[in-house]
């Protein structure tokens, strides 16, 4: 059956699979070499393709956590794979694999996802990926914006404090502390004092973020994926609290938070992307 090869390519991890519509092959799960050199980064993302591409595909999708040049599909700047800047992505896969491929920043594939096969019934979503950093896919009106360079949602990297927003709100908040967030939520969820504490900051710190996304869009609602979302449980009191000390009540009230519905978005998203970059000629994206 004919499918599309879709990567989500993060800061520590990778997935890929085969995508037709909704149906996806199981996925590809790798540790990515963050700390290796280009060419290494290059051949990784070469590999991971071969890993799942078949006699079938039709093409290939990936999200990227970058800052892209989206005419020319080429990795801008890497925040967290710091040696991976100025890659012609698209051309480099279009020369291995003789296929069309779509390079997307890896919040828009998921808000995407979220968007098209997550069931929200809304026209404005933003999509929050908090994992290893913080960044936001912009739907409105059920279009798509990224902006010029892919950066648009690109919340994390705002001023915040000592350092910028996601140093507080994504896996770095645990990691500056010398401590790893999975064990941390475990021992939460068991009642340990400290790190029922430590999430509650955590919360702090989102509602903070959340404010500015609030503020500059004004959506129906917001989908947090990502690492951290799942201990959702453990920071949605004191991220909703941090939220209202931040703007008006009717608009917090208004505003609908939930952790994202899909375990698979980003693919799915990235998927629906490549949909809609090869059959509409001036890169808008709609979801039917």
């Amino acid at each position: 059956m004919k499918n599309v090869v879709c990567i989500d390519l993060g800061g520590t991890k990778a997935l890929a699979a085969r995508v037709d519509g909704v149906n996806l092959s199981a996925p590809i799960r790798r540790a990515v070499p963050y700390q290796g050199e280009k060419e290494q980064i290059n051949a990784f993302v070469l590999e991971l393709v071969r890993s799942t591409i078949d006699e079938h595909s039709q093409g290939i999708a990936i999200g990227v956590p970058s800052m892209v040049e989206m005419q020319s599909g080429r990795v801008l700047e890497t925040v967290n794979i710091p040696s991976w800047h100025n890659v012609a992505l698209q051309q480099l896969l279009q020369t291995h694999f003789e296929l069309p491929v779509v390079v997307h920043n890896d919040a828009n594939c998921f808000a995407m996802g979220e968007y098209c096969y997550g069931g929200h019934q809304v026209q404005n979503l933003v999509g929050v990926c908090l994992g290893t950093g913080l960044g936001a896919g912009i739907v409105i009106d059920g279009t798509l914006y990224s902006g010029k360079h892919a950066a648009a949602g690109e919340f994390g990297s705002f001023p915040y404090r000592d350092g910028i927003i996601e140093h507080y709100t994504s896996g770095q908040f645990f990691k500056r502390r010398g401590l790893e967030g999975g064990e941390q939520a475990l021992l939460a969820q068991q009642g340990d004092a400290h790190a029922k504490a430590l999430f509650a900051e955590l919360g702090t710190h989102i509602g903070y973020a959340l404010a500015q996304v609030m503020l500059a869009f004004d959506p129906d609602k917001v989908v947090l994926g990502g690492s951290v979302a799942r201990s959702y449980s453990l920071f949605a009191e004191t991220m909703r609290h941090a939220l209202s000390n931040q703007a008006h009540p009717i608009l917090v009230e208004a505003l609908q938070i939930s952790p994202g519905q899909l375990e698979y978005a980003p693919l799915l998203g990235a998927y629906a992307l490549f949909e809609r970059h090869t059959h509409l000629p001036h890169k808008e994206v709609y979801c039917a």
